[in-house]
């Protein structure tokens, strides 16, 4: 069985896409660094992630919304958004989704929009894939 995640890219939202992954990461990185060990459950994170960004406008179809539905408009859901950094890990335990901050990739270092770029949709190559001439 196949699971299709309908998403609905409309330009109706009143932030850029690249200001809106910038707040984003910004929060969940804030939120996962304040946590126990780097770590929290995925609804705790959604919980946490529209607390901290109701202070915000994000206005879509002259209504306002939380960030969560923002994610779940452009993203399908958060767990697509987070998969596709490899500064975030996903961790699934029987129904228990939980993300980790994989802090080594930030080096300590505040990331801004445009550094996030370079770490977004890495692939990892096993030395068995490929030979050496």
């Amino acid at each position: 069985m196949i699971q299709v995640i309908m998403v609905h890219k409309s330009s109706n939202w009143n932030i850029s896409k690249e200001k809106a992954e910038e707040l984003l990461h910004k929060y969940i990185i804030e939120i996962l660094s304040d946590a126990k060990d780097n770590k929290m459950s995925l609804s705790e994170l959604i919980l946490l992630l529209n607390q901290r960004t109701k202070h915000i406008k994000l206005i879509h179809n002259s209504k306002i919304k939380p960030f969560s539905v923002y994610l779940r408009c452009m993203y399908g859901d958060v767990i697509n958004f987070i998969d596709n950094f490899v500064f975030y890990g996903i961790m699934k335990q029987d129904a228990d989704i939980q993300i980790i901050l994989m802090d080594g990739y930030l080096n300590n270092k505040k990331i801004e929009g445009s550094h996030l770029s370079k770490y977004k949709e890495w692939i990892l190559i096993d030395s068995d894939d490929f030979v050496i001439i």
